[in-house]
This record gives C-alpha cells, sequence and structure tokens, in this order.
C-alpha cells in the first residue's frame, strides 16, 4: 500500500479521481498551432511538457486535492490519467495490480442486462472489490444501474476531450449521449481535441454480479 490519503464527505468516502472545488477547470484561449504532422489546436502560452502528452493537448486543472468540497460527480482530469497509466483504484488511489490476480476490475453505470462487451472503450478507471461493492452500496449515480467485469488486458485506445472545428476553432457536439468525444489514437481528429480522459479498451471480459463483488471484498 502507498498510503494514499483517504477523504470522507457527509458519510461516504470520496473517490481519488473525484474534483474538488478548488480544483475548477479554467478556460484558456485556443489557437492553430502548426506541427511535424499537421495543423491541430494549441495554447497561445502553452508549455509542451505540462500541456501536452504523447502530442495531445489537455486541459489545465489545479491539482488540490482535499480542498474545498468535492464534486463527486466530476472528474479530475490528471487523476483520471493516473489511474488509466497505472492502474489505480479509482476509489482509493492504489494500485490494482496486487489484487487483480492478473486481471483488473472495472465497474461503470450501465443497464442491467447489458454487459460489459468485448473491445468496449471506457474512460473509467479500475477499481478495486472493496471498492467497487462500497461504491455500488452508496454511489446515488450507480443506484440507477451497473455493470462490472475482470478484464485481462486494458490497452490505450484514445482520450475523451473536445473537439475542436479546424476551420472556426469553435468546439463540436459530441456524439448524443456523450458530455466528451471519444477520439482514437490513429483518428486525425486527435490534432483538434483537448483531451480530458484517457479512453482503454477492454478485453478479455468476464461479468461479474453483485454477489461476486460482496464476496471479493469480504475476504
Amino acid at each position: 500500500m502507498s498510503g494514499v490519503r483517504q477523504f470522507h464527505w457527509r458519510g461516504m468516502r470520496v473517490p481519488f479521481i473525484a474534483r474538488w472545488s478548488r480544483e475548477d477547470q479554467r478556460q484558456y484561449p485556443i489557437e492553430r498551432r502548426p506541427s511535424l504532422t499537421g495543423d491541430g489546436i494549441g495554447y497561445p502560452d502553452e508549455d509542451p511538457r505540462a500541456d501536452r502528452r504523447d502530442g495531445v493537448l489537455w486541459v489545465r486543472m489545479p491539482v488540490v486535492r482535499g480542498i474545498g468540497e468535492p464534486y463527486l460527480a466530476s472528474v479530475h482530469a490528471l487523476r483520471q490519467r493516473q489511474c488509466m497509466n497505472h492502474m489505480l483504484c479509482q476509489i482509493c488511489g492504489e494500485s490494482t495490480f496486487t489484487h487483480s490476480g492478473g486481471r483488473h476490475l472495472f465497474l461503470m453505470r450501465g443497464a442491467k442486462g447489458q454487459p460489459i462487451r468485448e473491445g468496449e472503450k471506457t474512460a473509467v478507471p479500475p477499481v478495486h472489490e472493496a471498492c467497487a461493492a462500497e461504491a455500488v452500496r452508496l454511489c446515488p449515480h450507480l443506484r440507477k444501474g451497473w455493470v462490472a467485469a475482470r478484464v485481462e488486458y486494458a490497452p490505450p485506445w484514445g482520450v475523451a476531450g473536445i473537439v475542436y472545428d479546424s476551420q472556426t476553432l469553435q468546439p463540436l457536439p459530441a456524439e448524443r449521449g456523450r458530455e466528451l468525444e471519444f477520439v482514437g489514437l490513429d483518428d486525425p481528429r486527435l490534432r483538434w481535441t483537448l483531451a480530458a480522459r484517457d479512453v482503454v479498451a477492454l478485453h478479455g471480459c468476464t461479468p461479474v454480479e453483485l454477489d461476486e463483488l460482496a464476496a471479493a471484498a469480504a475476504h
């Protein structure tokens, strides 16, 4: 255990990836930026070391976890990315490798009877069994329905973010039902995307039921 500090709010543990009120996403001007691979978007005062990852522009967001009030339904971009990159639990922030037995548990909102599909894309990081059981019991967003699966392999697929029009530099609407647009690593729109989440593809999926989560959490 790395000893990631845990915070509680109104009797509920605050997920590691949750954004706090002092971590408001700030709006910065976007400009056209030429590159070796073609034009794209950038910040006028851009710092490539801090503002980009693998050539992709990312949202700017303060990092002051635990300061202010938590927004339980909102996600902090950097911590989400850390969870995806290192397979950290989205609830407690600890590694899921020590609990995985070679597989990682993914839990997300979904209609009952519609399991996680092979190759499904998600911006929701993995979770420990005990943390998943806690989330299912306490999280109001999961009470409407959830699905879970143990996953053998979750390679990077792309990002979720805001895609800008290459001509007007105005943000384009995301696909219906989504706040952010999913853009693959091989998609030419990637240069015009302001990323806010890492996205992985789920492979080797085995569905998990509530009683399984409860049993695993008890051990």
